[in-house]
């Protein structure tokens, strides 16, 4: 692995540690639950005055262009025909003890620079499913069914659309994201 970069061999932990350190500047105790593998659907127990946060992490590593980075992105994760289909919810798909309350999507360049949008997992799962009905749950140009892939939108760029009718979702989902961007009142 190359030192001095962000890739994806190497960015879930790195977003976790920076989740947990910004938790921590904020007074919370965090306990890192991935370094045991106890919970599929919780990375950071977070705790401070009787209250406790299980947050779920996702990051998406920038890239740098030799025009500069590109733009800022985060991902929900993967979906599957389950979550496309509705069957099942994005987040907090596995019956257990840990249930996200807080999902954390982290774009990083490097260790200090980087975007957080921290949502309650209830609009985190709202904004994905906007993104699912645009991306996902509508037919390719040839009419065909879209194959299930990483789930992830731009935060500041719109893209182009072909079909105009997709874009309001894209403003629905981004209006939700931009609500919480880097808001570390949990």
């Amino acid at each position: 692995m190359q030192s001095g970069v962000v890739s994806q061999k190497n960015v879930e932990r790195i977003v976790a540690r920076i989740v947990a350190n910004e938790l921590e500047f904020r007074g919370f105790r965090v306990t890192d639950l991935n370094k045991d593998g106890l919970s599929p659907d919780v990375d950071l127990l977070a705790a401070r005055d009787g209250r406790s946060l299980q947050v779920q992490v996702k990051g998406a590593s920038q890239v740098r262009r030799s025009k500069g980075w590109e733009n800022w992105w985060v991902q929900y994760g993967y979906c599957d025909a389950d979550t496309i289909a509705q069957k099942q919810p994005i987040f907090n798909r596995i019956a257990s003890f840990y249930k996200a309350d807080i999902v954390a999507l982290v774009a990083v360049r490097t260790p200090n620079e980087y975007c957080c949008v921290l949502l309650p997992v209830e609009k985190a799962e709202e904004a994905v499913q906007l993104n699912l009905d645009r991306d996902y749950r509508t037919l390719t140009l040839k009419g065909s069914p879209r194959r299930p892939h990483k789930i992830w939108v731009y935060l500041d760029k719109t893209p182009k659309f072909r079909d105009q009718t997709r874009k309001p979702l894209f403003d629905q989902e981004l209006k939700i994201l931009n609500a919480y961007m880097n808001k570390w009142n949990v």
